[in-house]
């Protein structure tokens, strides 16, 4: 069973949503249910023992590291063993990409090992900075398993959901939110399965497989499936987690009005970007300038950004079309960069009445053109 793939699915979700929403609306905390609720979709979309032992011994593994990390690392302050947990903790996702790659090699699959990898990484990072005084198991186990955003994001914050794990929104504020959800489930549902399903099936699947013409249409076609099939999916993720009581952050913004390529990673896939920012990109740069890595001070933010999006894409697989796709961006990024560091009249071109849309509409073909190497057509 697919999250959010059919209405199978959606039988399970509202068989589960229906006694938290009669507690939301009574003024309930939903911090116990929507760990059972979690817990209930888990079992339901972990088809098979041996998918739900993975998944047991994924959380495991990743609930001893968060147990360890937190006493180890304020023990004894060195970086060397927050590498280890780091490390450890990535390998079930490196094991996952490479299997993709080398066929000798059997790991099984784990659905959504990208994302609660990352949300894993997050609490442990955040833990040996001092970010986070203490960590509640409870509580990490609900973030790192919550199902809504398990296959497709978003990425949450680990602090940002249990302020409101602990923080029951009350009857009022709980019924704007069942609005709200429903509204995005609503039109969440409308963009995957409608328009997404309609571009899909009309366009770009009767596209033949060769041809500058099709590759043409393809370009475009591709694009706005993308953005409807995963906004859409992105916005039932999030109905879902109001309904939960959790306001989960959205997770894409009008990106086709990005009037360049940082505008836009700030408008698409919105968590992913802000996590790689803050947690690859920050650390880089912070460290390049402590250690003097490089004569320039500017060079290590250029460097920043092609080391973090080539991890984008490192982390999508390792396959040629998203390493491509990675470091095409990379390149994208520090050309941005330089242009807006060391060209003056680029802030004013992107603010101008009409430039704007000249520059909405190269960043888009830009952008949309790294679609079409990560849909592997061109490769």
């Amino acid at each position: 069973m697919t999250p959010f793939g059919g209405l199978a699915f959606f039988c399970v979700l509202a068989a589960a949503l229906v006694p938290a929403v009669i507690l939301g609306l009574l003024g309930r905390s939903l911090r116990g249910y929507g760990l059972v609720a979690t817990l209930a979709l888990l079992l339901a979309v972990f088809d098979g023992w041996a998918a739900k032992l993975t998944l047991l011994g994924f959380w495991a593994l990743q609930t001893a590291l968060c147990w360890g990390c937190a006493r180890l690392c304020r023990r004894y302050a060195q970086r060397w063993l927050l590498w280890i947990f780091l490390l450890a903790s990535l390998t079930p996702l490196i094991l996952t990409k490479l299997s993709g790659v080398l066929p000798n090699l059997r790991v099984p699959g784990l659905l959504g090992v990208s994302y609660m990898t990352f949300r894993a990484v997050q609490v442990l990072l955040d833990t040996c900075d001092g970010h986070l005084e203490s960590v509640n198991l409870l509580d990490f186990s609900y973030f790192l398993l919550f199902a809504p955003s398990i296959s497709s994001g978003p990425l949450d914050r680990y602090r940002r959901f249990t302020k409101d794990l602990h923080t029951p929104p009350g009857r009022e504020a709980y019924a704007d939110l069942l609005r709200d959800g429903v509204w995005k489930l609503m039109t969440g549902a409308l963009y995957n399965f409608v328009l997404g399903g309609l571009i899909w099936d009309l366009w770009v699947a009767k596209l033949p497989e060769h041809g500058f013409w099709a590759t043409l249409s393809y370009f475009y076609g591709y694009t706005f499936f993308m953005f409807f099939n995963f906004a859409g999916y992105s916005r039932m993720a999030v109905g879902t987690a109001y309904l939960l009581g959790i306001r989960m952050p959205d997770n894409f913004d009008r990106p086709f009005l990005g009037v360049d390529l940082k505008d836009l990673w700030a408008r698409w896939h919105i968590s992913l970007s802000t996590w790689l920012r803050d947690y690859v990109y920050t650390r880089f740069c912070m460290a390049a300038l402590r250690k003097k890595w490089f004569r320039g001070r500017r060079t290590s933010s250029y460097v920043g950004y092609f080391l973090t999006m080539l991890l984008m894409g490192l982390w999508h697989g390792l396959t040629p079309g998203y390493l491509v796709y990675g470091a095409y961006h990379g390149l994208l990024m520090s050309a941005n960069e330089v242009l807006d560091t060391r060209w003056k009249r680029f802030k004013t071109i992107k603010k101008g009445r009409w430039s704007r849309w000249g520059m909405r509409l190269i960043t888009f073909h830009l952008f949309a053109f790294g679609l079409l190497i990560f849909s592997g057509r061109l490769l």
